[in-house]
């Protein structure tokens, strides 16, 4: 059987110790990874040979909450990886992952990488300057895995799929030798780790992230009603006001209609006295050729009351015209305010406050839009888990520029479209939403790794 022990990291810039002909494969693992430590075992073509890689990886320590393996000039961002080449398959994945687990806490962790303050940092720049070492690590492997192992440990790679996509996690205790040996042969790929979360754990996790969608659904519902009813409210005190303002106005009509009433009475009752003292003055001197004075201004009698009458609607008609001075606004008692959610702020009423908001009726500005066919869209993702820091690139399908999105569990930026946006996990549980004022949300929850 066919072992070679790869050593790889980052000491000053990549690095590599091993045959050069796998140097490319292991430059893949300088992702920035978030985990503790993982244990990655892949079946993947090299030269036109199949071969199974155990991958020992390490990006931080276990106390630490961020990745704090450093380089050798303190730079953050590195990693160390020892990776095992067999060319079979060895079905204890549990007894390989303590052999290499063994090998790092005795030749690497304290010499090659020690702590200093909160960091993990090499103290060589090149593995070059500590091949010695490497070499007496490299012997060491083999002798525990003679010692450790026999022919029956180990099966060919036929029929083994080429690890090439993303891979499956599970907890390194409760993956079974089996079931791992199973999930290889069909994926050619997997990730056990210590540290990540059982099945059991995931589910209760679940669980509670659906719990949690569920209430925040509902609270966006409860929300969606009362902004509702405050524009109901808001239109009916509008409705309440410009009646006031109507009775306003039919109360300053009514007004000049009695004006015009009062001075008709006076005016006609001076025509007919001066018809009347022009009546008898003319009787007393029947036969005078040319008018009395009197009766002359009984004839000019009906031309004072059209003036008058004139003048009245020249001084009146105007002010109708006129727009009325508004009633004072509508007050609305501490009962209804907390009733109607519209309590008057700064001595401002609830009309005054209500016409302040920008409401816009989404069935008038897109009648062709339903909320039912907008469809969040992660673009290059193809289910599984998000990684931390890597920037997708999230689309509502179907949108309108309307929408706007918020999320727990990472950063979102907006771009120069309103139905795109950039989005970075940084939690475990990522929840996308999209919204649109009053209508149902569009909600898509994911984990993160």
């Amino acid at each position: 059987m066919e072992v070679e022990l790869f050593v790889h990291g980052v000491p000053h810039g990549e690095g590599f110790w091993g045959k050069e002909d796998d140097r490319n494969y292991f430059g893949t693992f300088y992702d920035h990874s978030t985990d503790e430590l993982k244990f990655l075992v892949q079946s993947r073509m090299a030269r036109g040979r199949q071969y199974c890689y155990y991958n020992y990886l390490v990006y931080k320590t276990v106390t630490s909450p961020t990745p704090n393996v450093a380089a050798y000039d303190g730079r953050d961002g590195s990693y160390f990886g020892l990776s095992l080449r067999l060319d079979a398959y060895c079905k204890d994945v549990m007894n390989v992952y303590r052999i290499l687990d063994t090998i790092y806490n005795i030749y690497v962790y304290g010499s090659l990488l020690k702590m200093e303050r909160s960091k993990l940092k090499y103290t060589f720049s090149d593995f070059a300057q500590v091949d010695a070492k490497l070499r007496v690590m490299e012997s060491e492997v083999i002798k525990l895995l003679r010692n450790g192992f026999t022919a029956a440990s180990f099966v060919p790679l036929d029929g083994f799929a080429n690890g090439n996509g993303n891979a499956k996690t599970y907890n390194l205790y409760e993956l079974g030798d089996s079931d791992a040996m199973q999930v290889i042969k069909q994926t050619g790929k997997i990730v056990l780790s210590p540290y990540y979360p059982t099945m059991r754990e995931r589910t209760m996790r679940q669980e509670c992230d659906n719990r949690i969608v569920a209430v925040r659904q509902l609270c966006d519902r409860t929300q969606a009603e009362l902004n509702a009813e405050k524009q109901k409210v808001a239109a009916r005190d509008g409705t309440i006001n410009q009646l006031q303002r109507d009775l306003q106005r039919a109360g300053q009509s009514q007004h000049v209609g009695q004006l015009v009433a009062t001075l008709r009475v006076p005016v006609t009752e001076l025509s007919q006295a001066l018809n009347a003292i022009d009546s008898n003055a003319y009787e007393g001197k029947k036969g005078t050729s040319q008018p009395s004075l009197l009766k002359k201004i009984a004839m000019l009698a009906p031309v004072c009351n059209f003036v008058l009458l004139l003048a009245i609607f020249v001084l009146v008609i105007p002010s109708l015209n006129k727009t009325p001075i508004d009633p004072p606004p509508v007050v609305v008692s501490d009962t209804a305010r907390q009733n109607n959610g519209n309590v008057a702020k700064n001595g401002m009423s609830v009309e005054q406050e209500s016409t302040d908001e920008n409401i816009v009726d989404v069935s008038k500005e897109y009648p062709d839009f339903n909320m039912e066919r907008v469809r969040i869209d992660i673009r290059n993702y193809n289910g599984g888990d998000l990684k931390f820091n890597e920037i997708y690139t999230v689309e509502a399908k179907n949108g309108i520029d309307m929408g706007t999105w918020s999320g727990e569990g990472c950063d979102i930026d907006n771009t120069d479209n309103p139905n795109i946006i950039k989005l970075r996990p940084t939690a475990e549980s990522v929840t996308i939403r999209y919204e649109v004022k009053g209508l149902e949300p569009k909600i898509r929850t994911l984990t993160a790794k």
